[in-house]
Formats: C-alpha cells, structure tokens, sequence
C-alpha cells in the first residue's frame, strides 16, 4: 500500500532535512520516492471533468503524465507521540551561576535560546538524529538550587541528549 506525505516546510534548512530523510528511507524501503511534476489535492467526489481539462493543457504524449490517487487521512500523531525524558538536579550553588552554567553546556551542544519566563528557559536543538525542546527549571531551594531539565522530541535524539547531559551536569553540579 502507497501512503502519500505532505510536508509543509517553512524554510530552506526544514526542506534539506526532509530531502535527506526520504534520500535516507529511498535506501531501506526501496518505495520512496520524490513526485516530479506538482502535486495537489482535490476534495470532490468526482474528478473527470477537471482530469479531461489537465490533460488538455499537457503535450502529447499525455499517457502516465497524470497519476490519480484516492487518499484518505490517517491519523498518525496519536501513534507517534514524542518522547519526553525528565533530569533533576540539586546543587549547592547560587541560582544565577546554575543557569549560567547550564547555558554553556546547552550550547555546548548545539542548544540555542528559544524563550524564557522567570526561572523557566526553553532551548531548541537540530541534532543529526532530530529535532529537540528542551526546558530548563533552576530554582532556589530549601536545601540548595533544583534543576528541573525536560527533554522532548522523536526518535533516539531525546535519550542521546539526555545521555550527554547527564554524563557533562554530573561532573559539574
């Protein structure tokens, strides 16, 4: 069974990814392949009208210029839902220099500020092996600073993020 994607890109570095996605999958599935040509969809019940039109503006040969397909939406994003890996630490150092520090390593590697509300910053990360959210928590406690990390994407990226941050905040917290 065929199963047509649509991927909306925002920018030039979105549509590289993808590109070298599908180059990527082209080599395990044998079935992928980029569509030549334009691509659209068609809500309507009934599409000769428009197909004796489209074929009347191409030029002969017309045979397999134009594919028709039946599609239906499937509902992949309540089987796929991201990955989510929480890492708490508690230091005996100001809050200030924590976030600091936390920073550095985040752009150590390759983490860039995305926002942030009062102790909560959000970071952003484009790895080899996907995109990641990452939100950062330093606040004062009781008995030192807590640091609340959230690490959220698809794939193996969140758990080698997790990894790194793990073995880099553990020498240094």
């Amino acid at each position: 069974m065929a199963h047509l994607f649509v991927v909306v890109y925002d920018s030039d570095a979105e549509r590289k990814r993808v590109e070298y996605l599908i180059d990527k999958w082209s080599n395990r599935a044998g079935g992928v392949s980029k569509l030549k040509g334009i691509s659209f969809m068609v809500e309507a019940p009934d599409v000769s009208k428009l197909m004796e039109e489209l074929l009347s503006k191409l030029d002969p040969p017309t045979e397999g210029k134009v594919r028709v397909y039946r599609v239906e939406p499937e509902d992949i994003g309540s089987k796929v839902t991201p990955k989510v890996v929480e890492i708490r630490y508690t230091s005996n150092e100001e809050p200030a220099i924590v976030a600091k520090l936390l920073r550095y390593v985040l752009s150590k590697f390759g983490a860039y500020y995305v926002s942030g509300e009062g102790s909560v910053s959000r970071y952003r990360a484009y790895t080899k092996k996907g995109r990641l959210e990452i939100t950062v928590s330093v606040e004062e406690e009781d008995n030192g600073t807590a640091v609340d990390i959230s690490i959220e994407g698809y794939g193996s990226a969140v758990e080698d993020m997790a990894k790194k941050l793990r073995r880099e905040l553990s020498l240094l917290l």
